[in-house]
């Protein structure tokens, strides 16, 4: 089942990224929300200030992440965004990939955030195995589902 209010949210959320990068995106999250990025290499974060603290030191290392969405869709509380990341470090490009980010929602604030390539695993992860579902993302994702609007 979509959810319009949480689609609402991931937009402004979106919005805040492409305004002031990651930092606009920590202003909108939980204390205690997790964190999954991709760009982190499989190392998750407790909290907020754990994952601030580790953006803090790339930052300082010269790394910087880009994104573009393309499209969104949600199923009860969690919003996924289609894109493209882009991790660059001193002008030049770490990586480039395909990318699906993945957004827990609830009482209006970020509770989970995470990120990778594989669609699918995204939502096993967050308890939605069933593949129809995640058929069912994919197609949404690649059709009519843009971000903007």
């Amino acid at each position: 089942m979509r959810n319009p209010e949480s689609e609402r949210f991931v937009r402004e959320v979106w919005a805040a990224f492409k305004q002031e990068g990651i930092t606009g995106v920590l202003a909108l999250a939980a204390d205690d929300a997790q964190w999954a990025p991709h760009s982190a290499h499989n190392r998750r974060f407790r909290s907020t200030a754990e994952y601030r603290a580790q953006l803090e030191r790339l930052t300082a290392a010269g790394e910087r992440v880009e994104a573009t969405g393309t499209g969104l869709w949600s199923h009860h509380d969690i919003v996924i965004v289609r894109g493209r990341l882009r991790i660059r470090k001193r002008g030049e490009t770490l990586e480039d990939t395909r990318m699906y980010w993945l957004f827990g929602v609830r009482d209006g604030a970020l509770v989970r955030v995470a990120s990778s390539p594989d669609l699918a695993g995204l939502l096993r992860e967050v308890g939605h195995g069933d593949p129809v579902l995640a058929r069912e993302a994919f197609i949404a994702l690649h059709r009519d589902a843009g971000l903007e609007g």
